[in-house]
């Protein structure tokens, strides 16, 4: 069960830089700060719940399951005032998003995140690490009265799917172990549920983070992700990142017979998904990658009069700084997150966009300069409509280079971008009066493309 440490890192970075890979996220990443010390979030609403439902003499390691078994106990009470008062809690309690989950959050290759958690704490970490704070990231939770799923189509936002519901006042999330038991039951019943949501869980890497269960619930949930028999190879791996993890436990056992494919780390949570964020900045160039802002969502479809930018996918990085930044500006930025060459008709959409776009960007750097790409051919086709605009004082092309690359004197850069004014934009990152002369630049497009004098 055990991989070697010497390859696992790699391994699992490739991974998720090929954007194949789900966490699932549970409780024990959920580490808040209050009253000047830190504890596990779901302990301090069970300390908070039983102070407010007067249930008294469970110490305070008490587990919300606990609390909530010993209100049920008492005579009159009623299941409604247990959401009621966890809710009003919950809105209530003045605590900083957890470290973790915006270590978590800054992984930029991880989209879909799976949590059975009910706090929407790893919804606000990623909007603050990605997008400065504003809801972007879409946030879906299953309970058994309601169908809900991933939407059609890719995942332009980074997505939250709770899988034991989201806390409120209403009686739509897990409060107790017998909820978890209704609530995976249910993720087994057909018309409840979320197809395209296990679809993806079934065609992924599943990375388990904080997950702690008790072991025939482990089991059944392992079952449930992985969408097929353990024992069947679906090509994907399941990761249980979990400190108390023991070679000897029946767990451990079990699936090192039965799901081979499953790989056990008795390593701290907390401290693995640390090591992992850094990791993975480090690969990506440094911490200045993993802090550049994400721009916001982009349909499929450029819609006409939009700025396009083309870049090579290595620098992907740089080239969403920019797309933030420039959207900051108040453009309408348009790129390829996918750039997967489809075919014909993939190849007509993009043809398309370059055609009807407002100005073109394209990023240049080392990397560009020194391979080929479907991105070339983007180039070809922006070239080719910028003969539209000779002795026009209209600017169509607006290159940016990133790096130290000598742009002038290369023969892989387009003659149609050395005749026009080439900015430098480190890392994808432009100065104030850079993105202004963008901003004219486009204003001055699209009037004209409008039909305005």
């Amino acid at each position: 069960m055990m991989p070697d440490q010497d390859n696992f890192w790699d391994e699992l970075l490739t991974y998720i830089e090929a954007r194949s890979v789900i966490p699932v996220v549970g409780p024990g990443l959920v580490i808040v700060e209050h009253d000047g010390r830190h504890e596990p979030y779901y302990q301090l609403l069970a300390r908070e719940l039983a102070t407010r439902l007067k249930v008294g003499n469970l110490g305070e390691a008490a587990t919300l399951d606990q609390v909530v078994g010993a209100y049920l106990a008492k005579p009159g009470s009623r299941r409604q005032s247990v959401y009621r008062e966890l809710g009003d809690i919950a809105q209530k309690l003045s605590v900083k998003i957890p470290e973790p989950l915006l270590q978590l959050a800054s992984i930029r290759d991880l989209n879909l995140f799976a949590s059975f958690c009910t706090d929407n704490f790893l919804a606000l970490a990623i909007n603050a690490t990605r997008f400065g704070g504003r809801a972007e990231t879409r946030e879906l939770a299953f309970n058994p009265s309601e169908a809900g799923d991933l939407p059609d189509g890719s995942l332009d936002a980074p997505v939250v799917y709770g899988l034991f519901g989201r806390m409120s006042v209403l009686p739509k999330y897990v409060i107790a172990e017998e909820d978890e038991l209704e609530w995976v039951t249910a993720l087994q019943v057909p018309e409840k549920r979320p197809e395209r949501l296990f679809d993806e869980l079934g065609h992924n890497h599943l990375l388990f983070l904080g997950c702690r269960f008790p072991d025939w619930l482990a089991r059944f949930i392992l079952r449930t992700a992985k969408n097929s028999k353990l024992s069947a190879e679906r090509g994907f791996s399941e990761y249980l990142i979990d400190e108390d993890a023991d070679e000897n436990s029946p767990l451990v056992s079990f699936l090192t017979s039965f799901s081979r494919e499953t790989v056990v780390l008795p390593l701290d949570p907390l401290d693995f998904v640390a090591e992992l964020a850094r990791r993975w900045q480090q690969r990506q160039g440094g911490d200045a990658a993993a802090k550049a802002p994400e721009p916001s969502p982009m349909p499929e479809t450029m819609p006409p009069g939009s700025l396009f930018i083309s870049y090579a996918s290595e620098d992907r990085p740089a080239a969403l700084r920019l797309a933030a930044e420039l959207q900051d500006a108040g453009l309408p930025v348009w790129l390829d997150r996918q750039q997967l060459d489809w075919g014909s008709d993939y190849t007509a959409r993009i043809r398309l966009a370059i055609q009807q776009c407002a100005l073109f960007v394209p990023v240049l750097s080392r990397t560009a300069e020194q391979r080929t790409g479907f991105f070339r051919k983007e180039w070809a086709w922006a070239s080719e409509r910028n003969l539209d605009f000779t002795g026009s004082s209209l600017a169509f092309l607006c290159p940016l280079v990133i790096d130290d690359t000598a742009v002038v004197t290369s023969a892989e850069i387009p003659p149609a971008f050395k005749m026009v004014h080439i900015e430098q934009a480190p890392a994808g990152s432009l100065q104030t009066h850079q993105a202004e002369a963008i901003v004219k630049a486009f204003n001055a497009m699209r009037a004209r493309m409008q039909g305005k004098p």
